[in-house]
């Protein structure tokens, strides 16, 4: 006897059939849960899916805000300081330029004034002449060192001042001979020194002031805080965005994160102005002085060493000393203008032998004095103010790294209480519901 027979019903879809569409298996229980699994997508929408999700997609924002500002900051302080250090290296190297141009004239003019005596010159005059030169050739190894933008053309003028030494030697040994080609070699070394030397000097001195001048402006770099205070309106708006859909207006961890952002904002401010302005002071004070005064030394050297460029020469420098309102620089320049016009006067007058003794004379009216006199002088006075200048610049910006860490490391607090007040509100938002 065979079992009965159990009829199940199976539900038929009208118009169709019992089986699967063809490719397609039948979907069974198991199959169902193991489809049901959600991706990375399914996550994000759920975090990011209401009020809670826009609390949390903002915090984010403002988490990136408040990095923004620490990291901005922190790079302009750091930006500042460093345009200070290239100034003073910049301006460490105008000097540098500045003494090498003043030594080569100041050796041409005790050269030229040397041969005015015919034979061999004074053991004084030789000493000054190599003094010079040593200082020259010392100056340009140490500036190519310290600048490598300026080193290819240092190079070219060492070359061309070795080319000077060489004909100032061959001009000095006919000198000594008595044979006139001697002041021959002599006018060929002045004049190839300020066709071919002076202007690689001028030209590397320039470059150095332009430098300078460019990182004394970069070294106010407030401009880049423009970026922090985005970034703070924007958690300003997130903190009342938050305080309208919750209905609690204060929040202390977020309020605590903007009033910290804040003042860090406020100190990077304040110290990229404060370096700022001191960068220009010295800009404008020491550092013009110290360019005004190698103005006057160069050119009063060269007026010494080139009568053809006198008066050119005299003007430049009582321009440049009357700039500095120095009564005392002035007095030794007009002594030395007094001894040279009597010089002047006895050769237009045909007293050669008096004009050349006047001329080489180191007793008190004697042009060589009056000269010396003036030219320690101002070349003291450009000592003093290059390296106030550059020790000015070295003293500004040295707390800005302390500075950026503190304010990098506010930036981090900052973002902590930013995910703190909006994880308090989210959880009141639960509860709430």
């Amino acid at each position: 006897m065979s079992a009965p027979t159990t009829n199940i019903p199976v539900a038929i879809p009208a118009g169709g059939s019992s089986r699967a569409p063809a490719g397609q298996q039948p979907r069974t229980i198991a199959g169902s849960l193991s489809g049901g699994v959600p991706g990375a997508r399914g996550i994000a929408d759920r975090l990011l899916h209401g009020t809670p999700g826009r609390m949390r997609l903002f915090g984010l924002l403002g988490v990136i805000a408040a990095v923004l500002l620490g990291a901005v900051s922190a790079n302009a302080l750091l930006a500042s300081q460093a345009a200070v250090e290239r100034a003073a290296n910049n301006t460490a190297q105008v000097v540098r330029a500045q003494s090498i141009h003043v030594d080569l004239l100041r050796a041409d003019a005790v050269a030229t004034n040397a041969f005015l005596v015919g034979g061999l010159e004074s053991p004084e005059s030789r000493a000054r002449y190599e003094g010079a030169m040593g200082r020259v050739a010392s100056g340009i190894a140490v500036a190519a060192a310290a600048q490598p933008a300026d080193g290819k053309a240092l190079g070219v003028l060492a070359q061309r001042v070795q080319t000077y030494a060489a004909l100032v030697e061959q001009a000095r040994s006919n000198n000594r001979l008595g044979l006139p080609v001697g002041a021959q070699y002599l006018t060929q070394a002045s004049a190839g020194l300020r066709a071919d030397a002076i202007p690689i000097v001028t030209q590397i001195v320039k470059a150095n002031e332009d430098r300078s001048q460019k990182e004394f402006d970069r070294s106010n770099s407030s401009l880049q805080l423009l970026v922090g205070v985005v970034s703070l309106i924007g958690l300003v708006a997130l903190a009342v965005w938050l305080a309208k859909r919750t209905h609690r207006y204060l929040n202390l961890s977020l309020t605590g994160a903007i009033a910290l952002l804040l003042v860090a904002l406020f100190v990077t401010a304040t110290t990229i102005t404060g370096i700022g302005r001191a960068t220009r002071n010295v800009a404008q004070g020491d550092f013009q002085s110290a360019v005004t005064l190698a103005n006057a030394t160069t050119g009063a050297n060269d007026a010494r060493a080139n009568e053809k460029s006198w008066k050119n020469d005299q003007a430049t420098v009582e321009t440049d000393l009357g700039r500095l309102s120095d009564t005392s620089l002035s007095a030794l320049w007009n002594d030395y203008v007094a001894s040279h016009q009597k010089v002047r006067s006895l050769d237009d007058g045909g007293r050669w032998d008096d004009a050349v003794k006047l001329s080489t004379s180191t007793a008190a009216d004697g042009a060589a004095r009056t000269f010396g006199d003036f030219d320690v002088a101002v070349t003291q006075a450009r000592d003093d103010a290059a390296k106030t200048t550059v020790s000015s610049l070295e003293g500004l910006g040295g707390s800005a790294p302390l500075i950026a860490v503190i304010v990098a490391l506010a930036a981090l607090v900052a973002s902590w209480l930013v995910v703190r007040g909006i994880g308090q509100r989210i959880e009141e938002y639960r509860w709430a519901s």
